[in-house]
């Protein structure tokens, strides 16, 4: 990730002038406030992650650094920070943790968040990890619990999709998993570029497709289609329906 000295544009490591003046960039972004930025895990129309460091306590977070964009300034920053009060009330051992919202020295948004050594869902199919059955089960469980944890809270997530779903290694090396919920999927709907996943998922989803209002089913549908890419194995599918035919479940 790169800063434009002239403007302040965020811009990802491989663009060398800048889109918006047109300055010349040599060098990626290091710092923002007293965090040292390790690494940018993934570079986005709207924003940037990044696994980050702050200098003087040595705690490894998240942090999401949203470019222009986005929309995040102004009342939109504002509702964000009003959404973290809500995000802080689901319980920690189910859902990733969000700290703040700030504006960096330089104008710059951007939410701090827990840092969680994840597990790649791609890695863990092609490794054959999840060839296990009862592996298999148990992480539609907890997936399926955590789901259960936030209706009863009074909340869904309707978009939800894969990439939403953090699945790391407890120190017993069992595999574990939290829900990254966001209550603001889309800062600004005219403005948004979804990624390829969310995108699928806004042109299968029979709710969306159909301008129907969302309710605890639309969910419970999203993480259907979060079962079917992990029982297939396959995360590009776009019929489901004949996925879901053609499955050959293990019976124990």
């Amino acid at each position: 990730m790169k800063l434009c000295s002239n403007c302040d544009q965020l811009v990802a490591e491989k663009i060398t002038t800048c889109p918006s003046c047109g300055s010349e960039i040599d060098k990626g972004r290091t710092h923002i406030d007293d965090y040292r930025i390790v690494d940018v895990l993934h570079e986005g129309y709207a924003s940037f992650l990044c696994h980050a460091v702050r200098e003087r306590t040595d705690e490894q977070v998240m942090l999401r650094l949203f470019t222009p964009n986005s929309g995040v300034q102004g009342d939109v920053a504002v509702r964000l920070m009003r959404e973290l009060i809500d995000l802080k009330k689901l319980p920690e051992e189910s859902f990733v943790q969000h700290y703040s919202i700030r504006c960096s020295q330089d104008k710059t948004w951007y939410r701090v968040s827990e840092w969680i050594d994840s597990e790649s869902w791609g890695s863990l199919l092609a490794s054959g990890s999840l060839n296990d059955p009862q592996t298999v089960i148990d992480l539609f469980y907890q997936m399926a619990s955590i789901l259960s944890i936030l209706h009863q809270k009074g909340y869904m997530i309707p978009h939800l999709i894969l990439n939403d779903i953090i699945v790391f290694k407890d120190h017993k090396q069992r595999l574990k998993i939290k829900i990254d919920y966001k209550l603001s999927r889309f800062f600004d709907p005219k403005l948004d570029r979804p990624g390829p996943m969310l995108n699928k998922l806004l042109i299968c989803h029979s709710d969306i497709i159909n301008r129907r209002p969302f309710d605890f089913r639309t969910d419970i549908w999203s993480l259907g289609k979060v079962f079917v890419e992990l029982l297939t194995a396959d995360l590009e599918c776009t019929d489901f329906h004949a996925k879901v035919d053609n499955l050959e479940l293990p019976m124990n």
